[in-house]
C-alpha cells in the first residue's frame, strides 16, 4: 500500500480550512440576499396595500397571522384619507355637531349656520326618503361637513357583533356617498362610543374601525336635549355654555330630530355668546384630535 507524503496531508488541511471558510461565506451572501428581496417583497405588498386601501395608513401588515372573519368583510370598506401622525388641537374652538340628522329641523338649522357664517358637522343618519337625500345635498352644498352616525335606528341590530356593525356602516357609507358625492372619513357611533350595546366588544370594534382608515368623535360638550324632557331653547343654550366653562375647546353634541324644534332656537344665543368669549367655530375633520370616551370618560 503507497504511504501518502506529508505533502500531500498538507494540501489536503489547507483544502480543508478553505472550505471551512468559503461555504459559510457562500452561505452567507446567499440567505442574506434572499432575506434583502424577501424585505424588499413585503415592503412592496405594504405598499400596494396602502396605496390599494386594503390597509389603513401606518397600520403594519401582519403576514403571518390569519385575518379574523370579519376583517374579510367589505374589502372596499376603508377610508380614502391618511391619518396622519400628528393631529390638530386648535384652541378657542367649538365644534357644533348634529346627531340623528338629516331630520325635521335640518332646513332651519342650515339657515341660521348660514346667517351667522358658521360651518358645523352632521353625522348623518339612514333617512332615504327624497326630502332628507335633498337635505344631505344641502348640508354638504352650503360648505358643511359630513360624518356618519348609522342606518338602522335598531341599536340591537347595529351592535349584533362586529360584522353587524360593519353591515350597517357600509349601508350609510354607501348612501351618504351616492347621494353626496362625499366619502366619508368620520363618523360618530349611535349611541357614543361606548354605551350598553357594545360594551363587551367596543375596543375590537374601535380597532377595526381604525384599521380601516375611519376616525371617530364623541362629545365633551351637551346641549341636554336628550336628558331634558321637552328642554327649551334657554335651557339648551344654558346647558351649552355651562359646559364650555373653562374649556379651551369643545365638542358639542346638538340633536336634529323629532321633537326637538328648541335646538335651532337656542343657536343664535349659542353662537353669539360663544363669540362673545372669543371662540370660533369649524367643522370636524379626521386631522382634529377626537374626544373619544372609555369607561372612566364615559357620560
Amino acid at each position: 500500500m503507497k504511504t501518502l507524503s506529508v505533502e500531500f496531508y498538507k494540501k489536503l488541511i489547507l483544502v480543508l480550512l478553505a472550505l471551512l471558510i468559503i461555504i459559510p461565506t457562500v452561505c452567507a451572501v446567499v440567505f442574506g440576499v434572499q432575506n434583502s428581496l424577501l424585505r424588499r417583497q413585503l415592503a412592496a405588498i405594504a405598499t400596494e396595500g396602502g396605496q390599494n386601501g386594503s390597509q389603513a395608513s401606518g397600520k403594519p401588515l401582519d403576514f403571518f397571522a390569519e385575518p379574523i372573519d370579519y376583517q374579510k368583510l367589505y374589502p372596499d370598506l376603508y377610508s380614502t384619507g391618511e391619518i396622519g401622525t400628528e393631529r390638530l388641537y386648535e384652541e378657542n374652538t367649538v365644534y357644533l355637531t348634529f346627531n340623528s340628522t338629516p331630520g325635521d329641523n335640518t332646513g332651519s338649522i342650515l339657515n341660521i349656520l348660514d346667517d351667522y357664517d358658521v360651518k358645523a358637522t352632521f353625522f348623518l343618519s339612514g333617512s332615504a326618503d327624497s326630502v332628507s337625500l335633498d337635505q344631505m345635498k344641502a348640508i354638504v352644498a352650503r360648505g358643511h361637513n359630513v360624518g356618519l352616525n348609522g342606518y338602522s335606528d335598531s341599536y340591537q341590530q347595529i351592535y349584533g357583533s362586529v360584522g353587524d356593525y360593519l353591515a350597517d356602516f357600509k349601508a350609510i357609507y354607501d348612501l351618504v356617498y351616492e347621494t353626496t358625492g362625499v366619502r366619508a372619513e368620520i363618523f360618530r357611533y349611535p349611541g357614543g362610543g361606548i354605551n350598553a350595546y357594545n360594551s363587551g366588544f367596543y375596543q375590537e370594534l374601535n380597532a377595526e374601525m381604525l384599521r380601516r382608515g375611519f376616525v371617530f368623535f364623541d362629545w365633551d360638550v351637551t346641549g341636554g336635549d336628550t336628558l331634558l324632557e321637552g328642554a327649551s331653547a334657554d335651557q339648551i343654550q344654558s346647558t351649552v355654555l355651562t359646559g364650555m366653562e373653562g374649556k379651551d375647546r369643545g365638542i358639542v353634541l346638538l340633536r336634529d330630530a323629532v321633537g326637538k324644534e328648541a335646538v335651532p332656537e337656542a343657536l343664535p344665543g349659542i353662537i353669539s355668546s360663544l363669540r362673545e368669549q372669543g371662540y370660533q367655530f369649524k367643522s370636524l375633520t379626521a386631522e382634529i384630535v377626537p374626544v373619544v370616551y372609555s369607561y372612566k370618560g364615559a357620560p
